[in-house]
């Protein structure tokens, strides 16, 4: 007899797992890594059912605003929505919708059609192919609450099954989104260590939770039974779900046919609909170009696809420079007390960030641009210095190396 439950967990090439064995009352879990040694401990035993959570690098999870009240019609206006929030092109990405919606949202899964695809065919190969996948967030056994599952020192996921959200995260990513997250009344961190690390410690002072809590493990909890029909299932559309053998289907079957006709009979009515949710996500692309222009006037009307060309600013692009975001993370990692930023200026262009600060001496001064060269990376110039009653003030000129 195979064990209950098996949660496998991120990518098949780092994946970690989790069994759970019952016997009456009792309840024992395991965890480990890699497939190789998971198919040891099972030794031919097949658990009685598998889940497969994505994490943030495999799966984009959103709530978004997708009017009407029809699977269907939410079917065809999602991909129009989710485009704006995309790197990569459509067609490659496999979109899974929940069932039903909540208070106007829809919940959506994007990953690659293709690795997907992969990944499947090496589980189903290895005897494990899942009965559900779905986003880490959505498979958390509280679903009221986030949870902040540290991976590392300075690495972690966030996790939110209230807005269908999940992020990859560092200290210096934590202080600076704050309350972009949408804090809450209570924080679960979970991590591998006996205590909350200090970076983290530090990036958590002064978020508005009314309470917060620290328990080291390897997983945070997840539930053992499959999410409801408000989060979206990978499983579904090219990759139906694994059919278990059941008995006593038959008195279903008429129901099932009638179904089927009434989806017929409802198919006219919806296209309608849909052409009003397409003018929707149209005019919702329109307000995104008007944002870019006046954030980015030189390129404002220019861009053939303003999300994209903001994503790869932020990030960096390979050439220019690392990207806003990574050279901001690498100044916050080397700051002290004793600097404090008076003005910033980014340049996408050339991917340069300017940085006006005011420092206790020059020595601290020496030392920020020593810690941002070898610790953060990043290339510096120092424009000018000058020593007044209040400090030093300084002008930096940051550039990341790609």
């Amino acid at each position: 007899m195979g064990p209950d439950h098996l949660f496998l967990l991120g990518a098949l090439g780092a994946i970690q797992w989790q069994l759970t064995f019952r016997q009456g009352t009792t309840e024992a879990t395991e965890t480990g890594l890699g497939l190789e040694a998971l198919q040891v401990r099972l030794g031919g035993l097949t658990p009685a059912r598998i889940d497969w959570a994505l994490d943030p690098s495999q799966a984009l999870r959103l709530n978004l605003p997708v009017p009407g009240k029809r699977a269907s019609v939410q079917r065809r206006a999602a991909p129009f929505l989710l485009e704006e929030y995309l790197t990569e092109p459509l067609e490659t990405l496999h979109v899974a919708l929940a069932e039903q919606g909540e208070g106007g949202t829809l919940g959506v899964l994007a990953l690659g059609e293709a690795p997907f695809a992969e990944d499947l065919a090496q589980l189903e190969a290895r005897g494990l192919a899942p009965d559900g996948v779905y986003a880490l967030c959505d498979l958390l056994a509280d679903q009221s609450q986030p949870v902040l599952w540290l991976t590392g020192e300075a690495e972690g996921l966030w996790l939110d099954p209230r807005e269908g959200r999940q992020l990859a995260l560092t200290p210096a990513l934590l202080t600076g989104l704050g309350e972009a997250l949408g804090t809450g009344a209570t924080l679960t961190v979970v991590g591998p260590n006996p205590e909350l690390p200090l970076a983290w410690q530090a990036a958590l002072e002064g978020q508005a939770y009314g309470a917060r809590s620290y328990h080291p493990g390897i997983l945070p909890t997840l539930s053992p039974q499959a999410p409801g029909p408000k989060s979206p299932a990978a499983l579904q559309g090219p990759f139906p779900a694994r059919v278990r053998p059941r008995e006593g289907l038959g008195p279903w079957r008429a129901p099932s046919r009638l179904a089927a006709a009434l989806a017929v009979v409802l198919l006219g009515g919806t296209l309608g609909e849909g052409l009003w949710l397409q003018h929707q996500a149209e005019a919702q692309r329109a307000a995104l170009e008007a944002r870019f222009a006046t954030l980015w006037p030189e390129r404002g009307g220019r861009s053939p696809n303003p999300r994209r060309e903001l994503s790869l600013l932020l990030g960096g692009d390979g050439r220019s420079g690392a990207g806003l975001l990574p050279t901001l993370d690498a100044l916050a990692g080397a700051m002290s007390d004793e600097h404090r930023i008076n003005q910033l200026r980014y340049q996408g262009d050339r991917g340069t960030l300017a940085v006006e600060l005011t420092t206790a001496s020059l020595g601290s001064l020496q030392t920020l641009q020593q810690r941002l060269q070898s610790e953060g990376g990043l290339g510096v110039a120092m424009e000018n210095a000058t020593q007044d009653q209040s400090g030093v003030r300084a002008r930096l000129t940051l550039q990341g190396r790609p």
